[in-house]
């Protein structure tokens, strides 16, 4: 791995581990449309490090967690995959949708779960991939 992927594959770690401690903070403030999206991009910086460490190159400018998950070539258990796929749906929801405001959707519950889900994620490929985060 050369330097500049090395380079890159920390960054991607760091920003995930960042991500998820944001999405702690906004869970812990209320601000739970915030919490999820941040949820959304802690797996997306785990899975673009992955990527990265497998291809030995740089991901394409995406943003979807099935399609990373995807192009990474790793298999994962239905449970982890399940989990992605209720996470991805807060990178456009959480953000840009009326559903943003919607209170069945964005509450305390429910953003509590998915932070545990991205938990688990995250979980999950350090474990497989031997990362140090």
């Amino acid at each position: 791995m050369t330097k500049d992927i090395g380079k890159a594959v920390k960054f991607w770690l760091m920003s995930s581990k960042d991500n998820f401690e944001t999405a702690d903070a906004m869970l812990r403030a209320g601000r739970y449309s915030f919490a999820m999206f941040m949820c959304q991009q802690a797996v997306e910086a785990i899975l673009k490090a992955v990527f990265i460490i497998q291809k030995n190159e740089r991901p394409e400018f995406i943003h979807k967690l099935p399609k990373l998950v995807e192009m990474t070539g790793i298999e994962i258990p239905k449970s982890i995959d399940n989990k992605i796929l209720k996470i991805d749906a807060h990178y456009i929801k959480a953000r840009y949708k009326e559903d943003r405001f919607n209170v069945k959707i964005y509450n305390r519950r429910n953003a509590a779960g998915l932070l545990k889900d991205t938990e688990d994620v995250l979980q999950w490929f350090t474990k497989k991939m031997k990362l140090k985060i």
